[in-house]
Order: structure tokens, then C-alpha cells, then sequence
């Protein structure tokens, strides 16, 4: 089946017979004649390799050439039928028709389009394709993206370019694609189509100032001043003087004035550019021609006013300003920049005033707003500046930036008290401003304010539930007022003051880990075990897998010798680390807590209660099957309950793991003696009178009797 679809990469071409190489540059004649001829007798004669790389050189020469255009296509088509059919590199073919794609498609100019080539472009797609479907190549947005930039860092530009078109209707990929496929243009010498994919990445982009550029130079360089001008003004807005594009305007009104010297507009536009570059001299001589040709332009007036501003002489500055505002007295420009310069002068009082009628004729306008708020911050107290800003800031969005910002500022000039009353006023004005909740909570944290600062979060939580930043503060700030809470607690138990400790460990709310550990640590150094041992309980419910816990709880337990609690919990301990220190704990519990299981048995035997008791026993042996005591009291509540077989089992048992109890011997000989196996029972009678040594009448039944049976003996 694969034979059959990579069959279909057959060469297809486009007819060249009526198509004669346009040789433009009378200097690159010679060259670019050359290079085509070469690469026509390198096609023809099948070495597709070195025609692309003859046709490419022609058009580095002349990009207009249709002709060498379209050879490099043909040459890239006949190198990728070779690499997919003789080859078998599917890899390469699909590089190859990119590279030719990207000459039919991209490349050209509307007025190169070749007639009868859209049946080419469908062929050309269609064995791309099936090249990349053997390959298995991921057509995904992000995999096309990354193929290509890695054919533009190898140098295949042309396939890096269309594998870029193949993502532009990506939102994510759009503006960054068009952008390099111009750049790709340039390097390739075709500055038009560089431009073409500029302004469609601009258009996709239009914040980005660097983008701008790129599509201005582009713009000038070929020739397109008009346009180019646009764009560098709209660069300069936003670059606040950048000199590249100021040197560029320059040129371009230069040349603009060289073809109409009484141009006054262009003499006052080359004037502000002068006063940007801080050539004031040449501005005041530009402005000076611009105002004999057009006395009337109030522009040319108020750039003046702005530049004598700007040298600090403002006096003259309020002269060009006045000389306007005598004439247009509701100028809001004039009024503003007046404005502007009185406040420089330090007359606040008058400078308010201007800023005042630049509102009323403007309410609108931000630059006024601003720059009374400006005024008032300066001449007012905190307080009452931020009493000024909250009058308007609900209804007034953009006084409502104004005041966060102010907040801002003093945060970041370390006036916590100022900007925890500038945060509230900017969530009073605007509940919304999810950054005045987090930022208002960073300041209480800074001050230990903690209660406050998770209160106010918790609030941010309640109306942002989703804002990650609410949600990362939040568990910063519970981590840290755990961490100074903890510290604090620490010191207090480190000198011994285990109360406190315990006070300040239980000021974490939820309970952590670390806060239990602490208040168990401390109740067990106030020997209030069972206060300490209900607290490390507690800290096992949150850390499952602390083996360190179940072992303190085991350890505490075994100091109030409840052994059989004291085992459970150190057995856990184990369970979870091999390794612990309970191992040896553990045994001595276990000693111990047969012991006690021992005597609590003993206790029901003696008081006749032998279901209990044998119970009881029957456990033991089954803990420490070589307990000799355990066999010895079950084996006497066996004859007690006429079970002598079992009871003389137990007995061998008690013989068998210890020598401690030699009543055992007596207890042996009356049960053999019961079943009439006397031979048996003389021995141990004779064992019992040979390691007993108290005159008892054990003893002396035990002489008694072996008189009975001494025909038995031996």
C-alpha cells in the first residue's frame, strides 16, 4: 500500500518556453545571465541540486525575475520526486515541497502570479502531504511551529517560511509566523513581500513597537516614504523619542523639503523633530521658516512654547502660550501646556487654575486629571490626598487607576501604615481590583498582621475563587505565619517555658503536622502522657506515614506500662520504617506485656475462673510458644478439668523449655501414677524428690509413694 501512494510523486512542472529572464540591473547583467544559463544547463542535464543553487543565486541578483523564479521551483520539484521515488528520503521530498511551494505561493508578487499554476500548488500540496503522512509528521499548530524553526536554524529558510504559513490562522502562533516569514523575505532579497507579511503581522500585533520598526524600514527601503512616515510616527508615540526613528524622519522630510522648501508644515515637522533630538537651535530655525510661511499655524506656536519649556526658560515659554490664548483663549492645548509650565515654576495655586479650564473645556482629558492629581499629592498630607482621590474614584475608572497606583507607590516605598489605608480606599472605589486584595495582604503580612492578611485574602478567595494569584498569596502567607508562629513556639520550648509553647502552637488554625508534634512534645516534658499521647494521635491522622509517631505514642504507652497499647503502636511504627528504634522497644514491651498477661492469668486461675484463665494462657503460648509458666498453669487447669493427657503434654512442655519449675516432675508422677503407668511415674517421682528441696508433703507423698513403686524402678 505505501508503494502505491509514494508513486503518486511524480515531477510536475511549470512551462517556461515563453518566459524570458528579465535582466533589470545593467551592472548584475553579466552575473545574473550567467548564473541563469548555468542553472537551465544544470536542470537539463538532471543535477537538480546545483540548478537550485544557480537559480537562487540569480535571484538574490534580480527577486522580480519570473523566469529564475520559476526554474527554482521546477528544480525544486524534480529534487523532491528524485529524494521520495530513487531515494526513498521522504524527509528531504518534503523539504523539497516546501521549498517549492513556497516559491509558487509566497514568494511572487500579485503582478508575478503565473497563469495555470494553481493545479501546480495542488499537486505540489498533495505530495507534501503524502510525504509527511509516511514520515507520521505531527500537523498539530505546535509541531508545525517547532518543525519550523528547526528548518530555520539548519538554513533552509524557503521550507522554514511555508511550514510558518501553515500556523498563521493559529491565535497563538498568528502575529510571531507572519513576523518571521518577513524577516525570512528579507534575508531571501524580497523586500515587497517582506513588507506584505510585516503589515499582517502588524495588524495581528499592534503594541509590538519592535514589529513596527521592522515593517517602517521595511517601507523605506523600498521606497513607500507615505507609509514609512506613518509608521515611524506611530513608533515615535510610543518610544517617547527613540533616536533611530527620529534620524529616520529626519531623512524622509528632508528629502520631502528639498522638493518643496516652502512647505511650512514640513519645516515645523522638521523642527519637532530637532527639539526631540534636543537640537534646539535648529528646532527655534525650522519653527522660525515654518511661522514666516504660515504666521497663523498655532502648532508651530505651541511647539515653540514647548521647546523654550523644555530648556527651562519659562518665561518665553508663557509668551508663545499667551500668544496663542490671546487669540484662541479656549485652546485647550495652549491652556495645558500653560498649565504645565506654572506648576514647573512652582506656582501650584495658578497652575490649578489652567488645569481647571483645560477640564472644563475637556472633561476628558487624562493628561489634565493627572497632572492635578500630581499637584494635589504634592501640597497635600497622605491622608488627605487619598481623601481628594476617593471623592471621584468610584465613578471615575480612571482615577480609580490613579489611586492604585499611589497605593502602589507607597508599598513600594515601604510606608506600610500609608498604603494599607491607600489598598482600602482603592477596594472601596473599586471591589473589583483583585491586585489591591493581594497586594493589601502583603502589607499586613509585612507588619505580622497575619490575621488580617488571611482575612483579606479569604475575602479575595470568596470573589475571585479562580485568580491563581489570590490562591498563591494566600497559601505564602499561611505558610508564613505558620513559620513565625512555629519560631515562636520553639524558643519558648527551647527555655523550658512548655505552656507558652503549647499556647502558641495552638494559634495555627488548621492544625499542622509540625504545631501537634510541638504540643505533644511539650505536654510529654509536662508528664501529661495522655494529653500528649491524645495530641501525637492527632499528628498521625495528618502524616500517615511518619513512623516516628506511632513510635512516641508506643514509647508513652509503654511508660504508663500499658503494654498491650504500647505494642499495636510500635508494631505500626515498624510496619511502616524496618528500620526504627521501636525494634528494640518493641521487645522489651512484648516482655513485659506477657508478663502482665501472665499474672492477669494467673490471677483468674486462682480464682477458679478457668475458661478465662485458659484462655488467657492459651494466648501466651501462642505469642511465645517456649513460655514454660503458661504451660504449667494450663496443664493444671487440664487436670483439673480430668484432661490428663493434655495436661501431661504441657507438663513435657514446662520440661522441655525450663528447669525453674520442679513441681513440674511431681505433677508429671501423679498424672502417670492416675493412668497406672507406674514405671513412669516412679521416675519422676525419683526426679522430683531429686531436685525439690522443701519438706513439704509434695515431698514427702512423693517418698511415700516411690516405697508403693519400687518393684516399677528402673
Amino acid at each position: 500500500m505505501r508503494r502505491k501512494v509514494l508513486g503518486l510523486l511524480i515531477l510536475l512542472v511549470l512551462s517556461v518556453s515563453s518566459v524570458q529572464p528579465n535582466v533589470w540591473a545593467a551592472d548584475g547583467v553579466g552575473m545574473f545571465t550567467k548564473y541563469y544559463e548555468d542553472a537551465q544547463k544544470f536542470y537539463n542535464s538532471g543535477q537538480y541540486a546545483s540548478a537550485v543553487t544557480s537559480y537562487r543565486q540569480a535571484l538574490r541578483i534580480n527577486y522580480l525575475d519570473n523566469s529564475a523564479r520559476i526554474g527554482l521551483v521546477n528544480s525544486y520539484l524534480a529534487l523532491a520526486s528524485y529524494n521520495a521515488n530513487d531515494e526513498k528520503n521522504y524527509e528531504k521530498a518534503a523539504n523539497n515541497f516546501r521549498n517549492a511551494l513556497f516559491y509558487l505561493k509566497m514568494y511572487p508578487t500579485k503582478e508575478q502570479a503565473v497563469e495555470n499554476s494553481a493545479g501546480l500548488i495542488t499537486s505540489a500540496t498533495e505530495n507534501l502531504n503524502q510525504c509527511l503522512k509516511v514520515i507520521g509528521f505531527d500537523r498539530t499548530p505546535d509541531s508545525r511551529f517547532n518543525k519550523a524553526i528547526e528548518l530555520r536554524a539548519s538554513g533552509r529558510l524557503a521550507a522554514a517560511a511555508y511550514e510558518f504559513s501553515q500556523v498563521t490562522n493559529s491565535e497563538k502562533y498568528s502575529a510571531e509566523a507572519n513576523m518571521i516569514i518577513a524577516d525570512l523575505m528579507k534575508i531571501l532579497g524580497n523586500e515587497p513581500r517582506s513588507a506584505d507579511y510585516y503589515k499582517i503581522a502588524l495588524d495581528k500585533d499592534p503594541t509590538n513597537g519592535a514589529l513596527r520598526m521592522k515593517y517602517a524600514r521595511t517601507l523605506d527601503k523600498i521606497g513607500n516614504y507615505d507609509e514609512a512616515l506613518v509608521q515611524y510616527n506611530n513608533a515615535l508615540a510610543n518610544s517617547k523619542g527613540d533616536m533611530e526613528v527620529l534620524y529616520a524622519l529626519e531623512r524622509i522630510y528632508l528629502k520631502k523639503l528639498a522638493m518643496a522648501p516652502k512647505d511650512a508644515e514640513l519645516n515645523a515637522n522638521i523642527g519637532a523633530i530637532k527639539q526631540a533630538q534636543g537640537d534646539f537651535e535648529s528646532a527655534l530655525s525650522y519653527y522660525g521658516k515654518a511661522e514666516q510661511l504660515n504666521p497663523n499655524n498655532l502648532n508651530t506656536r505651541l511647539n515653540v512654547g514647548t521647546l523654550y519649556q523644555q530648556k527651562k526658560d519659562y518665561l518665553k515659554a508663557l509668551k508663545a502660550y499667551d500668544s496663542v490664548l490671546t487669540m484662541y483663549p479656549d485652546n485647550v492645548q495652549a491652556n495645558l501646556y500653560k498649565a504645565q509650565a506654572l506648576s514647573e515654576m512652582g506656582d501650584k495655586s495658578k497652575s490649578l487654575e489652567y488645569y481647571k479650564k483645560v477640564l472644563s473645556l475637556d472633561p476628558a482629558n487624562v493628561v489634565a486629571k493627572n497632572d492635578i492629581i500630581n499637584v494635589m499629592q504634592a501640597s497635600l498630607s497622605t491622608e488627605d490626598f487619598l481623601a481628594y482621590l476617593s471623592k471621584n474614584a468610584s465613578s471615575d475608572r480612571n482615577t480609580q487607576n490613579i489611586l492604585y497606583d499611589y497605593a502602589y507607590k507607597l508599598h513600594k516605598e515601604n510606608k506600610i501604615p500609608q498604603a494599607i489605608l491607600a489598598y482600602k480606599a482603592v477596594i472601596n472605589s473599586n471591589p473589583a481590583n483583585v491586585d489591591a486584595y493581594v497586594n493589601l495582604a502583603i502589607c499586613y503580612a509585612s507588619s505580622d498582621d497575619y490575621k488580617n492578611a488571611i482575612n483579606i485574602l479569604n475575602t479575595a478567595k470568596t470573589k475571585f475563587p479562580a485568580n491563581n494569584s489570590v490562591l498563591t498569596t494566600l497559601k505564602e502567607v499561611q505558610q508564613d505565619s505558620v513559620s513565625v508562629v512555629l519560631n515562636d513556639a520553639s524558643k519558648y520550648y527551647a527555655n523550658k517555658d512548655y505552656k507558652k509553647a503549647i499556647e502558641q502552637y495552638l494559634k495555627i488554625v488548621p492544625a499542622t503536622e509540625n504545631s501537634l508534634l510541638g504540643i505533644a512534645a511539650s505536654y510529654k516534658e509536662l508528664n501529661n502522657f495522655d494529653k500528649a499521647i491524645e495530641y501525637y494521635q492527632k499528628a498521625e491522622v495528618i502524616a500517615l506515614t511518619n513512623d516516628n509517631i506511632p513510635y512516641y505514642i508506643g514509647y508513652l504507652y509503654s511508660e504508663q506500662q500499658k503494654w498491650g497499647d504500647a505494642e499495636k503502636y510500635l508494631q505500626k511504627a515498624l510496619k511502616l520504617n524496618p528500620q526504627s528504634q521501636a525494634k528494640e522497644l518493641l521487645a522489651y514491651v512484648q516482655q513485659n506485656s506477657t508478663l502482665k498477661m501472665l499474672d492477669d492469668a494467673i490471677k483468674l486461675y486462682e480464682a477458679n475462673n478457668y475458661e478465662s484463665a485458659l484462655t488467657k494462657f492459651n494466648e501466651i503460648i501462642k505469642r511465645d510458644s517456649k513460655n514454660a509458666y503458661a504451660y504449667y498453669y494450663r496443664g493444671v487447669i487440664y487436670d483439673a478439668q480430668k484432661k490428663v493427657s493434655l495436661a501431661i503434654s504441657d507438663y513435657l512442655n514446662v520440661l522441655k523449655n525450663s528447669n525453674d519449675i520442679p513441681i513440674t516432675n511431681y505433677m508429671l508422677a501423679v498424672d502417670y501414677d492416675s493412668l497406672e503407668k507406674y514405671k513412669e511415674a516412679y521416675n519422676y517421682y525419683l526426679k522430683f524428690i531429686s531436685s525439690y528441696q522443701t519438706e513439704d508433703e509434695y515431698l514427702n507423698y512423693a517418698k511415700s509413694r516411690m516405697e508403693e513403686l519400687k518393684a516399677y524402678a528402673g
